[in-house]
């Protein structure tokens, strides 16, 4: 019986395997690249990378147990297919990640020859003393020789080689070196290097993650004090014909240069942040990001001006030349690609547009699902780390859902049936206005199409969506691709003619008058709604199954169960008609040298400062502090704490409150004055005695002291004014005490001496040797100490000593250098929390960094 159970299993196996080799067969060659392409993604996604070797035993005793089972060669030859794009994969991630500058070398001073390898991006510095208005540039270079180095001769490289790329940024730049900075100019300058590391944190950009992608072995900044910068001369190419367009366009008396120049060339470091605020609220970003878009339509522009090439041809050969067409677009495609600095995105896109439009014109060899999969395996290739990004995922996303949206819908080709059977006339008004809404009524699909297929890719990378940009695409896609770029890319060929700037006047004329309307749109129209990423993977599984299912041709057995992909949008307000779930999370934002904490529970979410921000623009608020809390759900905050003054605690609050609503802010003394708040923002002093409660989180105001007489005032902008907080949640004890100095903790301690012990101390002054004194160690008695600091910081926070102080009394330590951002949790009951640190995610970029 047990035999017959056996044989009966074995065959129904076989059976099955053989309806794969079938399904192999059924699919042809788009298995194959289907095998390539999900091979070289699961390699990326590994957390460490294996051994070249030892990927290939894997895959060879997986051969030989197929052959076993299957004896099919359809079967061995998609194993192998996928072992080639393993392995290919493999060997490429291990070879960016040997390319990076060693941790050995961060901080090292470097003269290099260097070939500026970008457009540089300058920035108006708005930073204090001598950094008032200055100005800082930020440009990419690629290293052609080493002047000096403080390795030995061995070593003279520091794990880096000519060829290299550079992240560099030079402050306070004058005029004369100005001039001469552009892209493509030669110089040899003195430069500090650090190995290619970024801030990590939950529902934040992968800055690290992206350097590897672009292929930067180091960032760094110049330091002319140390050696004189020299300018060699200046450089030809396609970066120094960018460089001129750039200068030519910006003097012209235009209107919006700042979006030409973006569309143009892919510089968007002119644009305000309230226009791209703005583009993002509206949902259309993408019209200005080099992409699939952009290069579509320069192809699509071209394949226009080549058809009526090749009827004028024909009408006097008596062929047709369609290839006239075809041949315009790509070579149309790649001067576009090229003259945009041939980003990432770009060369994603040139490769989707090139499958695309050779397909098209070999459409009877060539299926669209071929042509699919195989611009997916060349973007690959040419990028293994590439679906880590956005736009891989907007791009092939929504190039996907057209083609699963109109699949069997739109005949093709001439021997294709007609559209409407007899009869069906009186249906349809005739003429040109059938023409007409036809045409209306398949942009308005491929528009439902995009917009569900990107609903799901929107709220993992942007945490939200733009409702209104669905209808407004409808308007701003052709207008951009049919009154905006042909005139902007005939008036740059015909730039130094007076035709070449009336076309680029009317250019940006309508940028302008577009922008107008967006503005309107925004002002009027319901627009960017921001949700929190769905908590687990089946929830994505399940919602991005349901949009595949709307995308299919109607009479698909289940296809309305496609509406289960809104389930990222009900999930919040189901938990909401849930019983509510009592916890805590305490995280520890990793903002580099500063300090963001976020205390949130079931009730309520209170930030603790907002990290630093830079003279060039960046800020920790904008750039993670805000992200982070738009990830975990919602726009919304119910009180923000600016400890004191200093830039790298207060610095950020501008960024977060562009993108954040705070209902309450508290500061010590004056400093809430000095604040960019909105108007009508409730402020109130951290003053010592009190106590606040937000939601279900007390806040014990334990320091500063209110002032001694009614004239003196507390300008809140000091180390020692910083507010001291006990937070408190069910009786988990969070102490967070700013920047405070061993005085401070001398008073704190004889303020309150019957103090129970903490559960998180944030160690005051990042681990400062000025702080951390035995008294407040004694006093406080915590049970975990976090250090919020810099990696490698010239600072060198925390200092040896006072790490040391902390492990002699038994204190767990974390650090957001090391760790990343740091998450504890609580649930109703708990004494002990849950701990997550961002730099065991599985990627293998950080392992590695992990291991050095």
């Amino acid at each position: 019986m047990e035999l017959r159970n056996l044989g009966g299993s074995a065959h129904s196996s076989f059976r099955r395997l053989a309806r794969v080799s079938d399904a192999i067969s059924y699919l042809g060659p788009s298995a194959y690249l289907w095998s390539y392409s999900l091979s070289i993604i699961a390699v990326g996604c590994l957390a460490q990378l294996p051994a070249i070797s030892t990927l290939g035993l894997l895959y060879l005793s997986l051969m030989l147990l197929a052959w076993w089972i299957t004896r099919c060669w359809g079967v061995l030859a998609l194993i192998f297919i996928s072992l080639i794009g393993a392995e290919w994969a493999l060997w490429s991630n291990q070879a960016a990640l040997d390319r990076r500058l060693p941790q050995g070398a961060h901080g090292a001073d470097f003269v290099l020859q260097l070939d500026v390898a970008s457009l540089p991006a300058v920035k108006e510095s708005s930073g204090f003393g001598r950094d008032q208005h200055s100005r800082t540039v930020r440009f990419r270079a690629r290293i052609v020789d080493f002047v000096s180095s403080p390795f030995p001769e061995g070593l003279a490289t520091g794990g880096i080689a000519p060829g290299s790329l550079l992240n560099l940024t030079w402050y306070r730049v004058d005029d004369k070196t100005l001039t001469r900075l552009r892209g493509g100019s030669q110089w040899i300058l003195p430069v500090r290097l650090r190995s290619p590391r970024g801030s990590v944190n939950p529902n934040t950009f992968d800055y690290e993650g992206w350097l590897l992608r672009e292929g930067v072995t180091a960032t760094g900044y110049v330091r002319p004090r140390d050696y004189s910068p020299q300018w060699l001369g200046q450089g030809s190419g396609i970066i120094e014909l960018r460089d001129k367009l750039r200068s030519r366009i910006t003097q012209l008396p235009i209107q919006r240069s700042d979006l030409i120049v973006a569309l143009l060339l892919g510089d968007r470091s002119q644009l305000s942040e309230n226009d791209t605020d703005l583009l993002r609220r509206t949902g259309t970003g993408h019209l200005i990001a080099i992409s699939g878009l952009h290069v579509g339509m320069v192809a699509g522009c071209f394949m226009l001006l080549g058809t009526l090439l090749a009827k004028g041809v024909g009408l006097f050969s008596g062929t047709s030349r369609f290839g006239i067409a075809v041949g315009l677009a790509l070579i149309g495609s790649l001067g576009y690609t090229l003259v945009a600095g041939a980003p990432l995105s770009a060369q994603r896109a040139i490769v989707m547009a090139w499958v695309l439009l050779l397909a098209w014109h070999w459409r009877r060899r060539l299926g669209a699902g071929f042509a699919y999969s195989l611009a997916l395996s060349l973007v690959l290739t040419l990028q293994p780390l590439a679906f880590y990004s956005a736009g891989f995922w907007l791009s092939f996303v929504a190039v996907g859902s057209l083609l699963l949206g109109f699949a069997g819908r739109i005949p093709l080709g001439r021997g294709a049936p007609q559209m409407h059977k007899a009869g069906a006339a009186d249906k349809v008004p005739p003429g040109s206005n059938r023409f007409s809404l036809q045409w209306f009524w398949q942009l308005l699909r491929s528009q439902w199409l995009v917009a569900v297929g990107l609903f799901i890719p929107s709220i993992l990378y942007f945490s939200g969506f733009s409702f209104s940009g669905v209808l407004v695409n409808l308007v701003a896609i052709p207008w951009v691709g049919s009154s905006i770029l042909p005139p902007l890319m005939l008036g740059t060929v015909l730039i130094d003619t007076q035709l070449g700037v009336w076309l680029l006047q009317f250019a940006g004329w309508q940028l302008n008058l577009l922008m107008t309307v967006l503005n309107c749109v925004d002002h009027s129209v319901p627009g960017f709604y921001g949700f929190a990423i769905p908590s687990s993977a089946p929830v994505i599984l399940i919602a991005g199954l349901g949009a595949v299912l709307i995308l299919l041709p109607r009479g698909v057995p289940g296809r309305h169960l496609g509406w289960l992909f809104f389930l990222p949008v009900a999930e919040p307000w189901l938990v909401e008609l849930a019983p509510a779930e009592n916890h805590l999370k305490f995280s520890v934002l990793d903002v580099g040298q500063g300090l963001s904490v976020v205390i949130s529970s079931g009730k309520s979410r209170i930030v603790y400062d907002t990290g630093p921000s830079i003279p060039s623009g960046w800020s920790a608020g904008g750039s993670i502090v805000a992200p982070y809390l738009m990830g975990a759900g919602g726009t919304e905050l119910e009180a923000l704490v600016v400890s004191h003054g200093d830039r790298d605690h207060a610095g950020g609050v501008e960024g977060l409150l562009r993108r954040i609503e705070v209902e309450r802010v508290y500061a010590p003394g004056a400093l809430a004055d000095n604040l960019p708040l909105s108007p009508g923002t409730f402020t109130d002093q951290c003053t010592a005695g009190k106590v606040d409660y937000i939601g279900d989180i007390s806040l014990r105001w334990l320091w500063p002291l209110a002032p001694m007489k009614p004239e003196e005032v507390l300008d809140g902008e000091e180390n020692e004014h910083s507010c001291v907080i006990l937070a408190e949640w069910q009786g988990v004890r969070l102490l967070l005490t700013g920047d405070i100095s061993r005085a401070v903790e001398l008073q704190l301690a004889k303020l309150y001496p019957q103090f129970p012990h903490v559960d998180i101390l944030v160690a005051p002054h990042h681990g400062s040797r000025s702080s951390s004194s035995p008294a407040l160690l004694e006093w406080a008695r915590p049970k975990r100490v976090v250090f919020s600091a810099g990696f490698l910081h010239h600072f060198g926070h925390p200092h040896r000593d006072v790490v040391k102080r902390y492990q002699n009394l038994g204190v767990s330590i974390f650090n957001t250098a090391e760790s990343g951002a740091i998450e504890f949790s609580w649930r109703q009951g708990e004494s002990e929390p849950q701990i997550q640190q961002a730099r065991l995610a599985p990627r293998f970029w950080y392992a590695s960094h992990n291991r050095e």
